[in-house]
């Protein structure tokens, strides 16, 4: 029996590890801060959108902290987030104990984000955007120059100075 369960265990991690290499995920887009306040009586919501592009098109994730770096005390009890027209996050989402919302989304080259948040005083979201990091660029092979043969360094030609004997006798001008 002890021997099946090992096998079993080994196969099932093989199994496990053997899915192929994943994507190293990175910042892509954030932090950023959305913050709502509002006076007594008020009861109105805060939109916002934003737009953001991904280096590498695919699989991503939506990271969404919570009180962002306000803390417990700012979180946000209702809000809604839509990517590229899908909704991602609902209003039953958020409540005041959930510190880190995980969301796993398709990214576009260029994305559209909206951020609706509905109820809370004083409250802050805090979103970062994770996707694929993007490829290094292919290395170019090295390009063979053709070597030049060297050119024959010619010896200098000796340079001979007449030897002159007689004096040449100078000529006067006559005026």
């Amino acid at each position: 029996m002890k021997r099946f369960s090992v096998a079993l265990l080994s196969s099932v991690f093989l199994f496990a590890t053997a899915g192929g290499a994943v994507a190293e995920l990175i910042p892509i887009y954030g932090p950023v801060y959305i913050s709502k306040t509002k006076e007594k009586g008020e009861h109105h919501s805060k939109e916002t959108k934003l737009s953001f592009t991904a280096p590498v098109q695919g699989k991503g994730v939506l990271v969404v902290k919570n009180g962002g770096d306000s803390g417990k005390r700012a979180r946000v009890s209702s809000a809604e987030i839509e990517l590229n027209g899908k909704e991602i996050a609902e209003k039953r989402d958020f409540k005041k104990n959930v510190t880190v919302l995980n969301f796993d989304v398709d990214l576009l080259a260029t994305n559209e984000m909206e951020v609706e948040v509905k109820s809370c005083r004083e409250c802050e979201l805090e979103i970062t955007v994770m996707g694929e990091k993007p490829a290094p660029p292919p290395v170019r092979e090295a390009v063979a120059v053709p070597v030049r043969e060297p050119v024959p360094v010619r010896e200098p030609v000796p340079v001979v100075e007449p030897v002159i004997s007689e004096p040449v006798p100078v000529r006067t001008p006559v005026i």
